[in-house]
């Protein structure tokens, strides 16, 4: 899986990311990324220790109740066909498990740098990493709704040869409660989230239809994670001062503070636990 060949003007954000080469693991430190790395290698350990310890089992198994002729043979033959069987849903589920950590890890770092003061923020030097909590206001939306509900961007799991993550999202605005708002740029970020929409079959598979999705890839779940106007949200990313399009008048072009990716860290767009806020 990679990146959309077609449909790609839908949203700044429009990618099939596969989970076992998530561009967010450049925010860890190399220790980091050797703690994580670890964690896979010590499940795949307890995956080749349970087989020699199921091997043994079946081989007395065997010995005692079946055939004394060639236990060993026929113990190691059932356990290469098992570990065949099950080593590809035991590769998924580490890099599932993987995803997971590092999301974990990423959320917590992003909530010790989280501003408050977005006025300061503006005086901060191009490029600084910056991380605000705000809810979203849409500036557009995708073409089809989510759950009947119009929606800023989706992130679904799916699947081809590896788990990966289908998102597809427009840049948006982040808003305090004194109505202040920070352009998000989307292009080449991440989002993080847990589904809050349910979709049966036939919406799963206009939904994919709509964004273009390529042959052979299938959604994971019926569960979605999509991105609405008023949802709560942490944004990290690197302070620009930007022309915004959108926001220029006859005064002259509309210049407004924004965050974004920075090549290899990809911007980073977590929902939160909070309630929702009409930001019309």
């Amino acid at each position: 899986m990679g990146l959309f060949e077609a449909g790609a003007a839908k949203a700044q954000l429009h990618r099939l990311t596969p989970l076992r080469d998530d561009p967010a693991i450049a925010w860890l430190s190399p220790s980091e990324r050797l703690r994580l790395d670890a964690l896979g290698w010590s499940v795949w350990i307890a995956f080749v220790v349970a087989m020699m310890l199921f091997r043994d089992l079946l081989r007395l198994a065997l010995l005692r109740f079946i055939t004394p002729l060639y236990p060993g043979r026929i113990s190691l033959g059932l356990t290469i066909m098992l570990v065949v069987a099950v080593a590809a849903g035991v590769r998924r589920s580490i890099i599932r498990m993987k995803s997971a950590r590092l999301a974990d890890r990423l959320r917590a770092d992003a909530k010790n740098v989280a501003a408050d003061d977005w006025a300061a923020l503006g005086h901060e030097p191009e490029g600084q990493v910056a991380s605000v909590l705000g809810w979203v206001r849409g500036r557009h939306h995708l073409d089809k709704p989510i759950a009947g509900e119009p929606a800023v961007g989706v992130a679904i799991p799916c699947q081809s040869t590896f788990p990966g993550l289908l998102e597809s999202v427009h840049d948006f605005e982040v808003c305090d409660g004194e109505g202040r708002t920070i352009l998000i740029q989307m292009a080449d970020a991440r989002t993080f989230g847990t589904p809050n929409a349910l979709l049966d079959g036939r919406d799963l598979q206009m939904l994919f239809a709509a964004l273009e999705v390529p042959t052979g890839v299938t959604a994971s779940a019926y569960q979605v994670h999509a991105l609405r106007d008023g949802d709560p949200v942490m944004v990290v990313g690197f302070k620009r001062t930007v022309v915004d399009p959108e926001g220029a008048s006859m005064r002259g072009e509309g210049e407004r503070l924004a965050l974004c990716s920075s090549p290899p860290c990809p911007l980073l767009v977590f929902s939160i636990e909070a309630e929702r806020r009409d930001v019309s």
